[in-house]
């Protein structure tokens, strides 16, 4: 029983320190996408027309580098088996070159509403990103679900246009997404199966009124803002405070 003891604490030290290098990893790629971003928007997004005519060349120039480079870590990827030290390089390559691409369509076709929404969406997915790594797993289901909202709250709170809403209706369907899987997975006592395969998600006797709670809020909120534009300041800061609430209560869980 000791040597079982021992053996569940080593593997939990090594759990730890592997997602602890991952959060450092995830920490420098989120701050050097986020100064990639705020330079754009100081150049792009708020510069003059010299300026935006140039970094749209450059924009598009980038775009293509963002291809090449998504082909090279697919190719480094399909050789992992060859050679399994191209696995990282390949994993590497492929979130460059799809960061590339991604952000410099959406900043040349959606000028300049994409380089604000990308200046927020980064740091929110490096926390959630973090988030995921060290809290349980209910927590990162929470905290998905109060980003999108507390996101489309914020458009909603600032702006009525076409863009905005069709945005809140995608946060709206991805939280209510969120909280189907939700309840499935309570169904099915935290397990899902698929393949003949057993993915564990959530533990056997996880008290779901959080988890299917706090997505149910988002909802409503998000659904009542559409409804009555007045709403969403007011939701937007109520959620807030649930997060904050949240964030602690999980944090003390975990010491």
């Amino acid at each position: 029983m000791a040597q079982n003891s021992n053996q569940k604490r080593a593997e939990r030290r090594e759990k730890s320190e592997r997602n602890m290098n991952r959060a450092v990893i995830l920490l420098i790629a989120g701050i050097v996408a986020e100064w990639y971003l705020l330079m754009i928007d100081r150049v792009y997004a708020r510069g003059n027309v010299e300026q935006f005519i140039k970094w749209y060349d450059v924009l598009g120039v980038l775009r293509w580098v963002g291809l090449v480079l998504l082909a090279a870590g697919v190719a480094l990827y399909v050789l992992r088996k060859q050679k399994p030290q191209l696995s990282w390089a390949g994993y590497s390559l492929v979130g460059v070159g799809v960061f590339l691409t991604f952000t410099s369509i959406c900043m040349r076709h959606v000028y300049p509403t994409s380089v604000t929404v990308m200046c927020v969406l980064v740091p929110v997915l490096m926390i959630l990103g973090i988030v995921y790594l060290f809290y349980q797993a209910e927590f990162s289901v929470q905290a998905t679900a109060l980003a999108l909202a507390l996101g489309a709250l914020v458009l909603l709170s600032r702006s009525q246009s076409k863009a905005v809403i069709a945005c809140a209706v995608l946060a709206l369907l991805a939280v209510a997404a969120l909280l189907a899987g939700t309840f499935f997975l309570k169904k099915e006592k935290g397990v899902l199966k698929l393949g003949g395969k057993r993915f564990r998600f959530f533990s056997a006797d996880m008290d779901y009124r959080l988890t299917l709670g706090v997505p149910a809020l988002c909802l409503v909120l998000v659904l009542a803002a559409l409804a009555a534009p007045a709403v969403a300041f007011y939701a937007t800061w109520g959620l807030a405070i649930v997060a904050f609430v949240l964030a602690v209560y999980y944090t003390i869980r975990l010491l």
